[in-house]
């Protein structure tokens, strides 16, 4: 498909990713790993919930872990600019015959509940009960010394349609993977804010989530996470070992905390501003989108994901399986 053009005036106004609702059979396993080990803050926690926020946050959280006895993601949560914003977006999704509604959470303000056309469940919200960051409170910096969260990757049956949706509210595509010779897109990398990402679909069986990503200010600080959960004894959840990004720049590592979601720790991904730049096309067969450099990623970090809380994954239209570590190391 051709390259749609950006909704620049969209129904409603949402500004960029706020938080991700997950599941935790432990809590204070789950604790351990993100506060000691990734360096995350804790805003609260009781026998059923958890909160963390990055140094650079200062709302109340950007994830919230709630016990339950399976692993899964309950919403992806975005901000919208004003709670004006969340009647319009009520509207907008009713007219469409979505299911929509609103609902109550915790240190946060008004909230509204809604699914994509793929069944992702979102969570939107205006406000969220403010705390100071701990940006310059460098004592207190550890493990990934993590900044904010940044971005989430969905899997997609449907690429395609999921990207005429989400441009459809005023995402914006910075890249993108298509296969090769075609323009049947494998995957898309979707922005409110002003760098390349806060939502990315790729292709696969889902919706489910593929990660969640943090922002480090230092190449540094992505090897000291390492470090520290090797002398924690957690270097056995590093799930990728570092490398570099062709799509987006970043410098990455990622991990599977107790539950087996997938955190990714990452810097050096840039601005995207202008209008008129154009998104950035990649073929599908060219392993350096996804590393620019080193092995390519094992086959299970493609194909592992989250489930999301009562939906129900399908198998993707695409037949387009990425270059993994395995078929790799076949032909060397």
């Amino acid at each position: 498909m051709s390259l749609l053009q950006t909704n620049i005036s969209p129904p409603f106004n949402i500004t960029r990713l706020s938080h991700v609702a997950l599941t935790s059979k432990d809590l204070d396993r789950t604790r351990f790993f993100y506060e000691t080990g990734l360096g995350l803050e804790v805003t609260f926690q009781d026998n059923d919930y958890l909160c963390l926020r990055a140094l650079e946050e200062t709302s109340h959280h950007s994830l919230i872990f709630e016990r339950s006895d399976v692993s899964k993601c309950k919403r992806i949560g975005y901000r919208v600019s004003e709670e004006d914003e969340l009647a319009k977006a009520y509207d907008y999704f009713s007219n469409l015959q979505y299911s929509v509604n609103y609902v109550d959470r915790p240190y946060q303000g008004k909230s509204l509940h809604v699914s994509d056309v793929m069944g992702t469940p979102i969570e939107l919200c205006s406000t969220m009960e403010q705390k100071p960051s701990q940006m310059q409170n460098f004592h207190s910096h550890s493990g990934g010394k993590l900044a904010f969260l940044d971005h989430v990757q969905i899997t997609s049956p449907d690429v395609t349609k999921v990207y005429k949706w989400y441009n459809s509210i005023g995402f914006r595509l910075a890249e993108y993977t298509a296969n090769d010779n075609s323009d049947e897109m494998w995957g898309v990398w979707l922005k409110r804010k002003n760098n390349t990402q806060d939502v990315v679909f790729s292709n696969g069986f889902g919706p489910c989530l593929h990660h969640f990503a943090f922002h480090t200010p230092e190449v540094s600080n992505v090897i000291h996470a390492a470090d520290v959960m090797a002398s924690l004894d957690l270097g056995h959840t590093i799930d990728r070992p570092p490398g570099r990004h062709g799509i987006g720049n970043a410098f990455f590592i990622y991990f599977r905390d107790p539950d087996d979601h997938r955190v990714e720790i990452f810097t050096s991904h840039y601005n995207l501003i202008d209008a008129n730049q154009t998104p950035k096309r990649w073929d599908l067969s060219d392993t350096r989108r996804s590393q620019l450099w080193g092995f390519p990623a094992p086959k299970k970090w493609f194909y592992e994901t989250t489930e999301f809380e009562n939906v129900k994954p399908k198998k993707p239209n695409l037949s387009a399986p990425p270059v993994t570590l395995e078929d790799f190391l076949e032909k060397w």
